[in-house]
């Protein structure tokens, strides 16, 4: 969770923030405390990022310097204050990043000021610095925001899933599928045209690496390359697959049913013994690319076979 908060020095603002923090970690959020960057690569580094990995966002306009307007040759007071700059931008960054605010406003501070003008907000006004945090708690819990999702999706492996078939062809011959799962955490989002390749190839035991040319992976139990992902669900990826004949060779789980030459059967078998890492993503049209890497041993047995998560 982002919270966009100032941060003014000498007026109890990060006090407040960081009191924000605690309420928020005790409800079992993760909450990222937005610094004031004076610098392009910190703004893109750590603004631009911390709000493209979050799912929800706290926005608090405390009051600034006091507005006038011109009145009879002269200015006259206004009664209002402008709010915080660097909040309103984080706030607009949101907006264009589709994540749900939630926005406080210090009373006397402008209304529909900045982007909150273009913007349905519904900004609570408060006027007790010190009662904010209790009520950034209380309206988050009646919000029923849930802490147990996030808007990406995560590869996973389970050191002890395969599935002996009997591989379909001409004969049938007795193989072992490994797979990687694909989980979806959001709760509401389906992720469309997921497609999966592998990126690198590492030989652990004497480093070199190498790059495969670019081919999608199959999904379990279907023949398509794309596939969809419905909120909290997952789906299987074929990572590769053994014979029981032949355990020293590995075919990797490119998609046979989508191409036409042999060369990319070549690329993607591995003969062992010897110990691989090899390197996944999966890609959305809707959510952010996801990677992970995973460990391969190939012994000379079908039970020397491990594929696992690297740390």
């Amino acid at each position: 969770m982002f919270i966009s908060c100032g941060q003014q020095k000498g007026t109890g603002e990060v006090e407040i923030a960081k009191k924000i923090a605690e309420k928020l970690e005790k409800l079992g959020f993760e909450p990222y405390i937005a610094v004031e960057e004076q610098t392009l690569k910190g703004v893109k580094e750590n603004i631009f990022r911390r709000l493209s990995e979050s799912e929800y966002l706290i926005f608090v306009d405390f009051k600034r310097e006091k507005l006038f307007e011109a009145k009879n040759k002269g200015f006259a007071d206004t009664g209002k204050h402008r709010g915080s700059l660097f909040s309103h931008q984080e706030l607009a960054l949101a907006t264009f990043l589709d994540i749900e605010p939630l926005a406080f406003r210090e009373k006397g501070t402008k209304e529909d000021d900045g982007i909150l003008k273009f913007i349905q907000a519904n900004c609570i006004e408060f006027e007790d610095r010190a009662e904010l945090p209790d009520t950034v708690a209380k309206k988050i819990e009646e919000r029923k925001w849930n802490p147990e999702w996030r808007n990406e999706l995560i590869l996973e492996r389970d050191e002890k899933e395969f599935d002996d078939v009997d591989q379909v062809g001409q004969i049938m011959i007795k193989a072992r599928f490994y797979h990687l799962k694909v989980r979806n955490l959001h709760d509401r989002t389906t992720a469309h045209d997921c497609v999966a390749y592998l990126e690198k190839i590492r030989d652990v035991s004497t480093g070199k690496e190498w790059v495969p040319d670019l081919v999608e992976f199959k999904w379990k139990g279907v023949k398509g390359s794309r596939i969809a992902i419905p909120p909290k669900k997952c789906r299987y990826l074929d990572a590769f697959h053994v014979y029981h004949g032949s355990p020293r060779m590995v075919y990797l789980g490119i998609n046979s049913f989508i191409i036409d030459w042999t060369g990319y059967l070549q690329q993607y078998t591995l003969e062992g013994p010897g110990n691989f890492e090899l390197a996944y993503v999966v890609f959305s049209e809707n959510f952010s690319s996801t990677r992970a890497k995973f460990g391969l041993r190939i012994g000379t047995s079908l039970e020397d076979v491990r594929f696992a998560t690297v740390s």
